[in-house]
């Protein structure tokens, strides 16, 4: 991850714990760092699934006269209806927070607006963590798909052989976003939950796991993770190579006997 600000996309279909998955991540980005981070979620849809955090919630006006004067990093909630006039107030007003946006494929889709271009700038600006969940990559603006270095991924619902041409990285996003579907058609009905996190400057994939009781990453680098990079077709090539030569050596020794 950037040491300065991230820009998270969190992509899957309905009930597969999208916002579960976000809400740790952004928790976990509070902490990192040297100084913690705020945590505000901008919530259009009055989405329950955020009722189990207790979020303080607030007003646009206290969210531009009150938060940032606080001396502690606040959780907060803000239900509101106007995006751009909420991206101008975090870009005039925010910094060293994680804001999550709950279903930016309907807020953030096609051409962006002054305002939002420029929260998209923030992160290295301001020192932002911005969180987007989306149901698809195929409702979200280019803008934000260029801009996104993050990617939590679920499962979806679209076709992995017509990704957007804006989304970086499309080979291993189309590999990953597969992965989900191929796991979560192993795991009950109610529990499809497979998830991978890819980060894009890093080359590092994050697998979720168990340890001692609590939930943490495993992290891979992509060099190893993905199949078809450099690294592991060297490795295939060679175990072929392998596999050639002691064939070719049983093969003598069988007219050698």
């Amino acid at each position: 991850m950037n040491p300065k600000g991230n820009i998270f996309l969190a992509l899957g279909k309905r009930d597969v714990g999208k916002t579960y998955t976000t809400m740790e991540m952004a928790q976990r980005a509070q902490d990192r760092g040297k100084v913690q981070k705020s945590l505000l979620v901008y919530d259009h849809t009055n989405n329950s699934s955020y009722n189990q955090y207790d979020l303080t919630p607030v007003t646009i006006e206290q969210v531009m006269y009150e938060l940032p004067y606080l001396r502690k990093p606040f959780r907060c909630i803000i239900h509101y209806d106007d995006i751009d006039h909420f991206c101008e107030v975090v870009n005039l007003y925010l910094s060293l927070c994680c804001i999550v946006f709950d279903d930016c494929g309907v807020l953030f889709r096609g051409n962006l607006t002054i305002p939002k271009e420029k929260l998209l700038k923030t992160p290295k600006n301001n020192g932002t963590e911005l969180f987007f969940q989306a149901h698809r990559l195929n409702e979200i603006s280019p803008s934000l798909l260029a801009a996104a270095n993050m990617y939590i991924i679920k499962q979806t619902v679209e076709d992995f052989d017509k990704l957007p041409p804006k989304v970086i990285c499309r080979r291993e996003l189309k590999y990953l976003l597969e992965q989900c579907v191929e796991e979560n058609a192993r795991r009950p009905a109610k529990e499809k939950w497979a998830t991978r996190v890819y980060d894009t400057e890093e080359d590092e994939v994050w697998i979720p796991k168990v340890v001692h009781g609590q939930e943490d990453f495993e992290i891979i680098s992509g060099e190893d993770y993905f199949p078809f990079s450099p690294k592991r077709q060297m490795q295939l090539k060679t175990l072929h190579e392998l596999k050639a030569r002691i064939q070719q050596q049983t093969r003598k020794s069988y007219q050698h006997d």
